[in-house]
């Protein structure tokens, strides 16, 4: 079973390093927070935690539908998208059959299709990039299910239309394509894809998205998926009940009346990924091209010497070694102030070795 390993804490780190002030800058929260709206909306609900939360999650659930132009029963919740993948592969795969992934990763989908006796037919990124023609070219008799993730995590590179419609137009309709959208909204609006779009034509398809990144509810754990009805109904049979808490339900619902919070976030985080591309290219540091909320940096043979400076200055970033990328941290854009701290203290550390 691969293992998944999570960002350290702040408390942990203050604690070992004996620092007052820590950053989390490793797994991609949003650091503005949710609108303040949200916020006042789980104040007044939370005498209501006495009770079940509604195990169907009508209200988000057709909030999102007339968001979307769907039924409201092709959605399903969950307690974040990590267990409504566990609910695809608990759904779809036995033992013997397998999924197709780029390599690297998110890793919950090795996870889940490892728990469930199936096995993970892995396709190498080209260029940063999931190599669609190469997974496409991958699946084979024992394939139940091919995954992408756009933006790709942990690169933050995209798929583009041509790509996408290539596997669309390739894959076998008796494969699960299921679409992973974690960072959707950070893709500026010229280059984002409708996949939603898609789902007319496509009985096979599975788009995730979250609350966790954008809205800033990470600590709440909600995530949904939208497909064809037999799909849905299909995850709903193995569904646990009551899967996704009241305050969550209550409080994506809010998000989503605030979708001007939203953009004004998407422009503050270009705006700041503008300013880390400009410091690294001026101290000759590579990185790719993100289309999420963070950067994978090239920090090379030291990038563990670095990783442990950056911490002992009370900055947490991902090693990039723990995602399958050794030489390279992965940094979340944070609030302006943070971002400045940050460049600060890593070309300082990054040009002493």
């Amino acid at each position: 079973m691969p293992e998944y390993i999570p960002g350290k804490t702040i408390e942990e780190i203050k604690e070992r390093y004996n620092l007052d002030k820590v950053y989390k800058l490793a797994s991609n929260e949003n650091l503005y927070g949710p609108h303040p709206g949200v916020l006042e909306e789980i104040c007044k609900n939370l005498d209501d935690i006495k009770y079940y939360p509604d195990s169907e999650c009508r209200e988000i659930r057709q909030k999102l539908a007339e968001r979307y132009n769907v039924d409201s029963d092709t959605i399903i919740m969950g307690n974040g998208t990590d267990q409504i993948i566990e609910m695809i592969c608990d759904s779809f795969i036995g033992p013997g059959e397998g999924v197709v992934i780029a390599d690297p990763t998110f890793l919950i989908y090795e996870k889940s299709v490892v728990k469930y006796g199936g096995a993970a037919v892995k396709v190498p990124l080209k260029d940063f990039r999931q190599d669609v023609e190469m997974l496409i070219e991958s699946i084979n008799d024992k394939t139940k299910i091919l995954f992408l993730t756009n933006p790709h995590n942990p690169t933050g590179t995209n798929i583009n239309r041509r790509e996408f419609d290539y596997v669309i137009e390739n894959i076998n309709k008796d494969v699960l394509l299921v679409v992973d959208e974690a960072y959707r909204e950070y893709v500026p609006q010229r280059e984002r894809i409708n996949i939603i779009e898609y789902l007319s034509g496509c009985s096979n398809l599975i788009i995730l998205r979250t609350f966790s990144k954008i809205f800033g509810l990470a600590g709440l754990r909600i995530g949904y998926g939208i497909a064809d009805r037999s799909i849905i109904y299909a995850l709903n049979k193995v569904r646990i009940p009551f899967n996704v808490n009241s305050i969550a339900q209550k409080a994506a619902a809010a998000a989503m009346d605030n979708e001007s919070r939203i953009n004004e976030i998407r422009e503050k985080i270009e705006k700041e990924k503008d300013r880390f591309y400009d410091i690294l290219n001026k101290n000759g540091i590579g990185f790719i091209k993100s289309y999420a909320n963070f950067i994978l940096i090239n920090t090379g043979k030291n990038s563990d010497k670095i990783v442990e400076g950056l911490l002992k200055n009370g900055f947490i970033v991902r090693p990039g070694k723990n995602l399958g990328i050794p030489g390279y941290i992965r940094v979340t854009i944070a609030l302006p102030e943070i971002n400045e701290k940050f460049l600060s203290v890593f070309i300082k550390i990054f040009n002493s070795l």
